[in-house]
This record gives C-alpha cells, structure tokens and sequence, in this order.
C-alpha cells in the first residue's frame, strides 16, 4: 500500500515540448562536436541534423536547429569555417562539415 501512495504523488513527467532556442542548439553543437575535435587536433568535424536533434531530445524541430547551425553566428561563435553543407535545407538529412579554426 505504501508503494502505491508514493507512486500515486510522484512528479509526473511532462510531455509538454522543451524551449530550445537556437543560442542553445549553437552551444550544444560546439561543446559536443567542435570543443572535443579541436581538443583532440582535428582540422575538421562533420556533424547531423539529426545528431543534435536526437542529442537535444528536441520533437520536430530541424527548422530550428539547421537555421541555428546555417547562421553565421555559429561561425563566429564556435570559430570554425564551412565547407561543406549537405542535405534539405531544414530536414533530418542537413549535415555539415566545419574547418576547426586554431
């Protein structure tokens, strides 16, 4: 009985959709890809859509992070420079290939 009061008056998780903005879809890109390649000495880093939408645990909302990731802000921000953009413009299939600059 007392299992089912505590499981009764547990914080239910909410199903509502996260506000993820784009500064933090930049942030998330640069400390999970470009911070660790250019720890390691890496002239280039490849990275998804994809990675950073399931990475974010984001529903929907490839928009939001290929608009963050084609901004020139993420240049600047993560000091890197593109080389290469594949994909939809704002679909699961966007990849990118960055120049790690020093």
């Amino acid at each position: 009985m007392f299992e089912f009061l505590t499981n009764l008056f547990k914080k239910q998780k909410s199903h509502a959709p996260r506000k993820v903005t784009p500064d933090a879809v930049r942030k998330y890109a640069k400390v999970t890809f470009i911070t660790p390649a250019r720890q390691k000495g890496e002239k280039r880093v490849t990275f998804s859509a994809r990675q950073i939408h399931q990475g974010l645990e984001l529903n929907s909302s490839y928009p939001l992070v290929c608009g963050a990731i084609d901004a020139h802000a993420f240049e600047e921000f993560a000091r890197v420079k593109l080389v290469k953009r594949d994909g939809a413009k704002n679909g699961v299939s966007a990849g990118w290939e960055f120049k790690v600059l020093p």
